[in-house]
């Protein structure tokens, strides 16, 4: 179908079709200024057999069209840029689902294009994104950095690494059943080996950095090797406010028991390393009070208790990052924004199939990451937090350069470039294969169940 047709096509189909498919291109495949009709890089071999096969009335796909970057000459990096692919894919997602009250949705994404894609499906499925889960027919993910193997359904080729960039510890919640993903054994952005904690490091830290703001952007990196997470805190205290204020008494006695058991993981992560400053005891006496006061049925006192907790909660928040930012601001970032224009400027000579410009970038990522991971250790205060002595230990100079070999060697064997072509299932079908196989099921018949 050339682009003509497409356009033609697309011009004359309704407003509001039974399903509509969201696509996010991957990595240097599209741009901000790219045509949203008309399907680009490796997800065309998904959604183009689809267009053929259901009716403008049935099925419209929609292409995000973003800087789809990993780092570039204005500071956009892949944190930014798969930022800018979620809010456009939400924007789309939410405008059309108010369009359009009985229109089905569907999200597919390659590459940082399934990074976006993944996060945008776990916020929906755990009741935060545009739109309901309900009104979400499929998510098909390819070659996912954000890959967890314990979530959604694997097609084809059965991996055990996580992503790239780490995995989504929430999942998808609610769209758990409908999405799958496919993932190459030999792609390292997928499949990462769950023993490649210098790898893991580097794809954890090098995508949440933003140039133009890197300390607040790799935060929760730190705050991931730390071990310690006071989000779950905060969003169940929001929460246990939200149905005292609105009267839901019937949601109270559990959000409490579940805050108290956010204070119970805190405190004992918190008893683990020495945080500058960081009180946790303020909280927990009245967490302890709050609980008591809900299983005395005293519903009178919980109001003036929350009113006590919350100021707590952000004074500790505000040590913690404090404490966060001291170790943030000694973090190589410009090394690692470095290491991103390699890797970028790699994966599209493999791409190209322009194997003569390989071997100098590789053995220049090598002693990149070599390097930027030797700063990153000398910066983080080992004697301060006991938990990150195991990374210092673990991240030898030897095992640092045995894995960034390895990823260098699946970068430029370019299993990541290849889902429209190598097989990746016994059945000889290709990971684009299995995806279209897939979204194809659920727009014929929603009730039929996605088997691995």
């Amino acid at each position: 179908m050339n682009q003509w047709t497409h356009l033609t096509l697309t011009r004359r189909a309704p407003a509001c079709p039974d399903n509509i498919l969201v696509a996010i291109p991957g990595t240097t495949e599209t741009n901000e200024q790219a045509d949203p009709t008309v399907p680009v890089g490796m997800l065309r071999s998904v959604v183009d057999p689809l267009e053929s096969e259901f009716s403008a009335q049935q099925l419209q796909t929609y292409t995000v069209p973003y800087v789809a970057t990993i780092v570039n000459d204005k500071a956009q990096t892949y944190g930014t840029s798969k930022k800018e692919a979620i809010d456009r894919a939400s924007q789309h997602l939410a405008d059309k689902a108010a369009e359009c009250p009985g229109t089905k949705f569907g999200l597919t994404g390659f590459s940082q294009g399934a990074d976006a894609a993944g996060d945008l499906a776990s916020k929906i499925g755990n009741g935060t994104g545009p739109i309901s889960a309900d009104r979400m027919f499929a998510v098909g993910l390819m070659a996912d950095p954000g890959q967890n193997p314990n979530a959604g359904i694997q097609l084809g080729a059965k991996t055990t690494g996580t992503g790239f960039v780490g995995a989504r510890p929430e999942g998808f919640g609610s769209l758990n059943d409908i999405t799958a993903n496919v993932c190459d054994p030999e792609d390292t952005y997928c499949n990462t080996p769950n023993d490649a904690i210098a790898t893991q490091f580097l794809g954890q830290l090098g995508s949440k950095i933003d140039a133009s703001d890197p300390a607040s952007s790799v935060a929760g990196v730190v705050t991931t090797l730390l071990g310690l997470d006071g989000q779950p805190l905060t969003n169940t205290l929001g929460e246990l406010n939200t149905a005292v204020t609105s009267g839901n008494v019937l949601m109270v006695p559990q959000l409490a028991l579940d805050l108290a058991g956010n204070i119970s993981t805190l405190s004992a992560k918190v008893a683990e390393m020495t945080i500058p400053g960081a009180d946790i005891a303020p909280m927990a006496t009245t967490v302890s009070q709050l609980t008591d006061a809900i299983s005395r049925g005293d519903m009178l006192a919980v109001p003036g208790l929350l009113a006590t907790l919350t100021p707590q909660v952000i004074t500790f928040a505000s040590q913690f990052s404090s404490m966060i930012g001291t170790v943030v601001s000694k973090l190589p970032i410009n090394e690692y924004i470095a290491i991103g224009t390699t890797v970028a400027r790699i994966s599209t000579n493999a791409a190209a199939q322009n194997y003569l410009a390989l071997p100098a970038d590789l053995g220049k990522l090598v002693g990149q990451v070599n390097n930027a991971v030797r700063k990153t250790l000398r910066a983080l205060p080992l004697d301060e937090f006991p938990l990150l002595n195991k990374l210092a230990d673990d991240l030898t100079p030897g095992r640092v350069l045995d894995e960034v070999l390895n990823y260098a060697t699946s970068l430029a064997t370019d299993s990541h470039n290849s889902y429209d072509s190598k097989p990746i299932a016994d059945s000889g079908r290709t990971g684009a294969d299995e995806l279209t196989s897939m979204f194809r099921v659920r727009i014929g018949d929603p009730g039929t169940k996605i088997a691995s």
